[in-house]
Parts: C-alpha cells; structure tokens; sequence
C-alpha cells in the first residue's frame, strides 16, 4: 500500500477511534502471520498506538481487510473499481460509520516543522504554489497528464507567483520552478505543502497529503478512474475524460491519452489566477 493509501486510513482511524474510544492497532493479516504496520504516515498520530507503546485495549484495524477493498476486480488488464462513494466512505462502511469526515490526518512533529520553516525561509521569500507533474505509471500509465502542459502552466503562473516543484527524486524538472525534488523526507514535504496558497498535482500521494494539511488543491484526473472515488470535494477536481471512463485500464488508453493531449492548459492556468486572485 502506498502512503496515500495510508493517509486515507488514517481518516477511518479517526472515525473509529471517535466512535469506540480506543486507540488504532495498524495491522495486516497474511495467514497465518498478523504483523503490526509501521508507517511514517501514522508517527506522532494520536489515534494510533505508536510503536513501543504500552496500551491495554486497543481497535485492531486490519488494513488489507478485503472487505474494504475499493478494487473490486484486478486482472493483468483492468482494475475495476466501486466509485459510487469516496474510498474513505466505502471503508468507514464496512465498520458501520455513515458519513465520515472527508479528511486525511498528518501530525509534524516540532522538530519536522522547524525543519520546514529552515527550508523555506533558505528558498521562498513570498506566498507559493506547490506543484507534483509526476504521476506513478508502475501500475497504469492512463493517469498522467502531459509534462509539457505542466510546463506550460508553470510559466504562465511564474508570472505572478513562487512556484516549488516538490515530490521524489527525478528526471523530470520543471523549468521556472524551486525545485525540491528529492530533497526533503515525505514528511517534510507535507509541511512545504501546508505552507502554501495551493496544491497542483495529477491524483495521487500528494494530493492527500494536501487534503491532509489542509491546503486546496487543484487536481488533474483522467479518464481512467472517477473523482468520487479519490478526490476532496473541498478541491478543484479537474476530470479531464471527454465523456469516458472510468475505463480501469492499465495498458495505454487511447481514450485516455486523447483526453488528455487535446486538453488546453489555459484552462488550469485561468482557474489558478482566479482563485487565487493573481
């Protein structure tokens, strides 16, 4: 599972420990071995028992519970997924809570924030936007939205405001951008996020990250999976799929991919402006 996954089980946490008064045990069951999950995701959260921590009753939260599983098919081609009902809202079903609160919890430490405040006061004199133009394409390539069309959006909003590139370590540099990339933990990347006056990104980790934080986020989706399923609706939530999908697909949509490349950036760049008064 990956981080983003986890920060919208720290949602269900929430929910679940407000509801039964009991701490969160994170674990996952492969028969016969139930193993505690630790995450960088769950430090310094106050519903989680953390690890070395002496407790006597506590929730144990199966996190690969399949019951919860928002995929409901998964084969070499095509993921299909329930869509009707944001993931947190699926999960928080299966546990019997209705109408849980749409929002990820990340807890800094003081340490992380003062390492924070150290790194942007070393490189933003000004209010910023974050920007990740990266999407993970090991599992479909169907949800990235163009580089060159992040690129173009940059230079046009680099104009009017600081822009810092944030995310992992890689190849793909935006030009006209502080770039981070690789060079704060995932942690402090949250806190470079909750600093600034907006959130762009294609849907993925960051995105609830931001959610996390509490910083809106104008977010890229295609056509190969539904907003409802992923996305805040506190959020600018750009569906970018010519009337298709959500199609599942893992293998190069030509749908998705048409999408996509006929989109004009301008669209994003006018309602950045406006939102944020440019």
């Amino acid at each position: 599972m990956g981080l983003g996954g986890y920060l919208m089980w720290t949602a269900v946490a929430r929910e679940i420990s407000n509801h039964t008064n009991l701490k969160i045990l994170p674990i996952e069951s492969h028969d016969p071995i139930i193993k505690m999950i630790e995450s960088e995701v769950f430090h310094n959260n106050p519903y989680f028992i953390q690890p070395g921590e002496k407790f006597e009753y506590a929730f144990p939260l199966v996190l690969n519970n399949p019951q919860a599983n928002y995929c409901k098919e998964d084969t070499p081609e095509k993921a299909t997924h329930r869509y009707d009902k944001h993931v947190i809202g699926q999960i928080c079903e299966v546990y019997g809570i209705q109408d849980p609160s749409l929002k990820c919890d990340l807890f800094l430490t003081d340490q992380e924030l003062s390492s924070v405040n150290d790194t942007l006061l070393s490189v933003v004199k000004d209010d910023y936007i974050v920007i990740e133009p990266c999407s993970k394409t090991n599992y479909t390539l169907n949800r990235l939205y163009p580089f060159e069309k992040w690129q173009n959006i940059v230079n046009k909003l680099s104009e009017f405001i600081t822009i810092v590139q944030v995310g992992q370590k890689t190849e793909n540099i935006l030009e006209n951008c502080i770039n981070l990339t690789g060079s704060t933990t995932f942690r402090e990347a949250a806190g470079i996020i909750q600093n600034a006056q907006m959130f762009i990104g294609s849907e993925g980790g960051l995105m609830h990250v931001a959610n996390a934080m509490s910083t809106r986020s104008l977010i890229v989706i295609t056509g190969y999976q539904s907003p409802k399923m992923t996305c805040y609706p506190d959020n600018i939530n750009m569906w970018i799929n010519n009337n298709h999908g959500p199609c599942g697909l893992k293998g190069r949509c030509k749908d998705c991919y048409m999408a996509t490349n006929n989109h004009n950036p301008q669209e994003i760049i006018d309602i950045i402006i406006r939102e944020l008064s440019l």
